[in-house]
């Protein structure tokens, strides 16, 4: 057995995507040498490269009992942890890679990214720019870079960084989806969606490059593109500010409901906030009903995402002829059309395929309330007296599933 042979031709099947070679390839090496670092290493980042986190940092650690002076392997720990949702442990290892080895402007570039990610500006643009002094020509640190200074509206310095980094690689997937995020968050997504694009073309799986391509879709829907901007301005404002926010307008309101000038303005306000909130939770399963009609949403959205279009979609039109029914014929029928339109809510949180056993928290609340709406809704066609009762508990459930979500969702 030729050793060398196998772990190279491994690395080259790694780099083509061909993992489960990649992996056999490998395997035969560990069949006679179970503690073989390099090819443990290949054999953790065909892991990383097929998205098993978990597994790679299992492999990795192994790694580490054999050998604990490699620099790539706490690089390798720090990017699996890092997609594994863990920024304390990938900050850790990426420390202990960049100790080992300060010279690779790739370490510098994750730890940068990572930081910007904790909100952590100034962090961030320092590591970047070490990792610049090491390779000027870096587009990964480029890339952050550029990123930390849009985060500090320091525009043109941003623009010349990121156009830096598309004159050094025009075909960038990365830089051009940085751009595209960009472009999104200033409200233009006609642009946003041509770099997206571009992003994609030169690498289909980029997730980044994907979520932004589906917002600047969803974006072509007027309401929501007013809705993606009020929730990007809201993410840049300090978690100080976004409490001040929510109690503010409620502190507001009261004050102005008790002088009796104002008081007749209570109602407007309190009725454009529901309006807000209730546009918060459905505007996205809107913007995917409209993209499920065009030749790009069969294929941007998941499952559960065209399932919950379609159920929103639905419970709409449902309600839409017990209101009229309210409005024309009879007003006892006001409580079916809203139980039905409150179920439109509660189906944008399902996850789709539904699994009645596995699901909890939230989730399970919301599947509660999805219960008693429909109760409520068939009680209600042979009295609406009980009806009545169980729509308001319906309607109570919803509420405060949906002021926790925004409190929560606003605090994070």
């Amino acid at each position: 057995m030729d050793r060398d042979r196998l772990l190279q031709r491994a690395e080259l099947l790694r780099q083509q995507r061909r993992l489960k070679d990649a992996e056999r390839e490998v395997g035969i090496v560990l069949q006679s040498d179970p503690e073989d670092v390099e090819a443990l290493i290949i054999l953790g980042h065909c892991k990383i490269d097929g998205r098993q986190y978990t597994e790679a940092i299992t492999i990795l650690k192994q790694c580490l009992q054999y050998e604990s002076n490699k620099d790539y392997v706490f690089y390798l720990l720090s990017f699996a942890y890092y997609h594994n949702n863990d920024n304390v442990s990938a900050l850790s290892y990426l420390n202990e890679a960049i100790s080992l080895f300060p010279f690779n402007p790739g370490y510098f570039a994750l730890a940068a990214h990572i930081h910007l990610e904790n909100r952590n500006t100034q962090k961030a643009l320092e590591l970047a720019d070490a990792g610049l002094q090491i390779d000027a020509e870096n587009v990964a640190c480029l890339n952050v870079r550029s990123s930390v200074l849009f985060k500090l509206n320091k525009k043109e310095e941003a623009y010349d960084t990121i156009n830096e980094a598309l004159s050094i690689d025009p075909e960038n997937y990365s830089t051009h989806a940085i751009y595209g995020w960009h472009y999104l968050e200033k409200g233009k997504h006609i642009e946003a969606e041509q770099h997206f694009r571009e992003s994609l073309r030169l690498n289909p799986e980029y997730a980044y490059a994907k979520q932004g391509y589906k917002l600047a879709l969803k974006s072509k829907f007027i309401f929501y593109r007013w809705l993606l901007q009020g929730n990007i301005w809201m993410a840049k404002q300090d978690k100080k500010v976004r409490m001040g926010l929510i109690f503010g307008l409620w502190l507001l309101v009261s004050a102005m409901n008790t002088t009796s000038i104002y008081r007749p303005f209570v109602e407007v306000v309190i009725a454009l906030y529901i309006l807000i909130v209730i546009f918060s939770w459905l505007g996205s399963s809107l913007a995917n009903l409209y993209l499920l009609a065009t030749p790009h949403g069969h294929y941007i959205l998941s499952h559960t995402e065209k399932w919950s279009a379609r159920m929103v979609g639905i419970c709409l039109a449902l309600s839409l002829p017990f209101f009229l029914r309210y409005y024309f014929i009879d007003s006892d029928y006001i409580i079916i059309p809203s139980v039905i339109a409150g179920l439109a809510i509660c189906f944008n949180e399902i996850n789709f395929p539904i699994h009645p056993y596995q699901v909890k928290g939230r989730e399970l609340f919301i599947h509660f309330i999805i219960t008693i709406g429909i109760v409520g809704c068939i009680i209600s066609l042979f009295s609406l007296v009980i009806g009545f009762g169980v729509a308001l508990s319906f309607a109570l459930l919803l509420m405060v599933y949906i002021w926790t979500g925004t409190l929560r969702n606003k605090l994070l």
